[in-house]
């Protein structure tokens, strides 16, 4: 592999392209754990050698560079051997969402245009996705082993291969297919590729809340760019520290820590599924450094297991996620106290951060703000209805440009025009504003505000102290058409095991806190949520709220 326009680290240092990168760790501290997941780990050398082996079948496959490869898998090491074989070979990988059903997956194989799928039967028992991809292409039952695919449903797609045990054709197994890498004459060659760190690495379909998902392309500069000069300048992780990421590596906050590990020559640790139980047990074992659970409803709930205990936590020193300042303070106070607990502004489109605290400015600061943009990485705020640039102190719509932002929305030009702006701003459409001294305040989604008795309300603010609540694992508030007000708030509600308060006691703890027009006039409780990525669908609660007064 050759590279060009290297990536320039905090330091000096020049980074090439993915694939190169593990390979220089490789040869440099082959025998360092990269990865650890449930138990199985994976050093830089082992994933490096894998990594080459499965390069080698998708060239003989005809995969070269710029194609794209699809994986349909949960975290696991597999997954990443398939991310560093395409990116040896200058491919794009389209991780797709392990939660989809048929419609989803079926507009992402369609979209695409993956040369080669990549799946499992590791997690049969949860969910089996040959069943899926089977009901998803029903053409493929007539295809016999050892037949091209030639599919309508997929038109670019040439292989399905699977780790594991099940024989189901035309899927070939894994060892199949590097055996076949190992004796094409040509698959070597296919490696000598010259790669710039300005090429495509990474399509992610965003969470679709809305729409049908987009194929978001990502640069090995944007992910570099967010998760060294971004994540791990800001939490100043060292070589052969480890960091918790319990996210999935479909979304960027799975691979952005993946990234920073690679690069720093530190270890991640992840897990097939989420379990908070299981995950307290893996931190207690790996005592991780730092602590990247992305979201609130990733920290809290470990948090809030029986037996946990603050020394569990004794090694941590950062802990990076997305949640309202009441929330914040109350996961503060569970963490030991030299555990920084950061905020962040972060996207898909932005290959990860946009802004980020940093572990040396107050508590308060920390808490309260998202933070200061990355270097190299502008942050304005817009009147959503005019496009015109706001004062510092005004809420309108967080706009960003910088070597972060993404590429294109694949084969989308449409969607791409109407989001990355003249000047190459990217609009957000999130609410929030920027101080004098450069911090920015998350404020939630446009879409997501209330209008009450001509009153603007932030859910996010409603959810932020509902989260307060003992009884309250996740909640959400959306608006409900009302003859007097307009719109009054209504939340939907997952409460915690073993916790059962009613409505009006939800209600009840509101009063007195919270302004009369913010209190939630109706309480809906849940077990489950409609999801995107790693987004509750708040279209989908509106939509049954409306059937719901309907009937």
């Amino acid at each position: 592999m050759h590279i060009e326009n290297g990536f320039h680290e905090t330091g000096g240092r020049v980074l090439p392209a993915y694939g190169d990168l593990l390979r220089e760790q490789a040869a440099r501290v082959p025998d360092r754990i990269f990865i650890a997941i449930d138990g199985e780990e994976i050093s830089f050398g082992a994933m490096h050698a894998r990594a080459l082996d499965v390069a080698k079948g998708l060239a003989a496959t005809g995969v070269g560079q710029g194609d794209r490869v699809a994986v349909l898998m949960p975290n696991c090491t597999d997954f990443i051997v398939v991310y560093f074989a395409v990116q040896l070979l200058g491919g794009c990988v389209v991780p797709i969402n392990a939660r989809f059903k048929s419609h989803e997956l079926a507009h992402v194989l369609r979209h695409a245009d993956a040369k080669v799928l990549f799946t499992t039967d590791r997690i049969d028992d949860h969910v089996n996705f040959l069943d899926l991809i089977w009901q998803t292409v029903p053409e493929l039952a007539g295809v016999r082993a050892g037949d091209a695919l030639a599919l309508g449903a997929a038109p670019a797609l040439r292989r399905i291969v699977l780790f594991g045990h099940t024989k189901r054709p035309p899927a070939v197994g894994i060892d199949d297919f590097v055996g076949e890498g190992r004796t094409h004459a040509s698959s070597s060659g296919a490696l000598d590729v010259r790669v710039s760190v300005d090429d495509v690495a990474l399509m992610l379909y965003t969470s679709g809340t809305t729409a049908a998902p987009k194929g978001c392309e990502l640069t090995h500069r944007g992910l570099y760019h967010s998760w060294l000069k971004g994540y791990a300048d800001g939490v100043a992780l060292a070589e052969g520290e480890t960091i918790w990421a319990p996210l999935p590596l479909f979304h960027v906050g799975g691979i952005g820590p993946m990234t920073a590990a690679l690069a720093r020559g530190a270890t991640m640790l992840s897990s097939i599924h989420f379990e908070p139980g299981a995950a307290l047990r893996q931190i207690r074992t790996h005592r991780p450094q730092h602590l990247y659970p992305g979201f609130f409803t990733m920290m809290l709930p470990v948090l809030r297991e029986p037996d946990y205990v603050p020394a569990d936590l004794a090694s941590a020193r950062s802990a990076i996620m997305v949640a309202p300042y009441e929330t914040q303070l109350m996961i503060k106070e569970m963490l030991p106290e030299r555990v920084k607990v950061l905020q962040i502004f972060a996207m898909t489109e932005a290959s990860g951060y946009v802004t980020l605290t940093r572990p040396d400015r107050s508590e308060d600061h920390r808490l309260r703000t998202n933070g200061t943009p990355l270097p190299d990485v502008e942050v304005r705020i817009v009147d959503p209805e005019t496009g015109a640039e706001l004062p510092a102190g005004a809420d309108g719509e967080i706009q960003f440009r910088g070597p972060v932002a993404f590429r294109s929305y694949y084969r989308d030009e449409a969607a791409t025009r109407k989001t990355i702006l003249d000047g190459g701003w990217v609009s957000t459409g999130d609410h929030g504003r920027v101080d004098a001294d450069g911090s920015m305040h998350f404020l939630g989604r446009i879409k997501d505000m209330l209008k009450v008795g001509g009153e603007n309300v932030a859910a996010l603010e409603i959810e932020a102290y509902l989260s307060t609540h003992p009884a309250v694992k996740l909640a959400q508030v959306v608006a409900r058409a009302d003859d007097r007000y307009g719109e009054v708030p209504v939340a939907f509600i997952e409460l915690l095991p073993g916790k059962s308060p009613s409505g009006d006691e939800i209600i009840e703890f509101c009063a007195g806190r919270l302004a009369r027009f913010k209190i939630p006039r109706e309480v809906i409780f849940v077990t489950e949520w409609p999801m995107s990525v790693t987004k509750i669908q708040k279209f989908k609660l509106r939509e049954r709220l409306k059937t719901t007064l309907a009937a």
